[in-house]
């Protein structure tokens, strides 16, 4: 079992956790599994718009590639420089 830990925007029915008991052994085989709870995730993902943390440690290089255990708890963390519908628009001052 994962646990996944969602942002706001990536909540399709409220839960800010997931819990996936899918044999899931890589980040790669995660976003598949997400892909399908959360329809355009790995759209998301190719786009820049997240990266993930596992057990609090940020993921920077060879994301997809990241082994994954029983008992991890991964983070989807919002990316600020992704041009994504999930991005926030900045407000003007005018």
């Amino acid at each position: 079992m994962i646990i996944v830990r969602l942002p706001p925007s990536l909540r399709p029915d409220g839960r800010d956790t997931l819990v996936v008991d899918e044999d899931v052994r890589s980040v790669d085989a995660l976003i598949d599994v997400l892909d399908q709870r959360v329809p355009g995730f790995r759209a998301l993902f190719d786009e820049g718009g997240c990266n993930f943390a596992v057990n609090g440690e940020v993921v920077l290089r060879r994301v997809r590639d990241r082994a994954l255990r029983p008992g991890d708890t991964v983070e989807i963390v919002p990316s600020m420089a992704a041009d994504s519908p999930h991005k926030p628009r900045a407000r003007s001052s005018v």
